[in-house]
């Protein structure tokens, strides 16, 4: 099984549409947050896409309808825990992430906010952070992930966001 995952796309339908169409082989898309308008817009011109997307409310999303978290039980015996990770930054951030998958049981814990990638294993725990889509806040690129869940394992990568040749080119900084 494969997930792409998506995170502070913040208003940018073009680029969350990009992305979900270069990787439409995905099993499941999930959005950890600050993208609701840009998501929803996407299932209402793509409805064929419904049953694969899961998505999480951000903070600057609005809906309630949104859940804050969701737990995500994946093939294997994986259990992935997904949130936007406003609510848990502190001194003790990513640990406490760890804290809160083991109490829920995931393996996986899928999160955004920082708009900087993580790709962590500690304590049983992967915790991952796909980045930005589009304003990274670290020296990469815009970002998203993907992680196949296998027999054997979790396996996690990042996938940058190249910019199409055209009138936005250099836009981002990008060469």
């Amino acid at each position: 099984m494969q997930i792409l995952v998506l995170s502070d796309t913040h208003g940018r339908y073009d680029l969350l549409r990009k992305v979900i169409f270069e990787h439409d082989s995905a099993d499941m898309i999930v959005h950890c947050g600050d993208g609701e308008y840009e998501t929803e817009r996407f299932l209402q011109e793509h409805p064929e896409f419904i049953p694969r997307v899961l998505q999480v409310r951000g903070n600057c999303d609005h809906d309630p309808a949104i859940p804050l978290s969701r737990l995500i039980p994946l093939p294997f015996g994986h259990k992935a825990l997904a949130l936007h990770g406003h609510q848990y930054l502190s001194d003790e951030f990513p640990e406490n992430l760890v804290r809160l998958a083991h109490v829920n049981g995931a393996d996986l814990v899928l999160f955004g906010h920082t708009h900087q990638r993580l790709d962590r294993y500690t304590d049983g725990v992967h915790l991952f952070n796909p980045g930005s889509t589009t304003q990274p806040r670290d020296p990469f690129s815009p970002s998203f992930g993907l992680i196949d869940i296998l027999e054997g394992g979790i396996l996690t990568s990042h996938g940058e966001l190249r910019p199409s040749p055209g009138p936005f080119e250099g836009l981002f900084g990008w060469d």
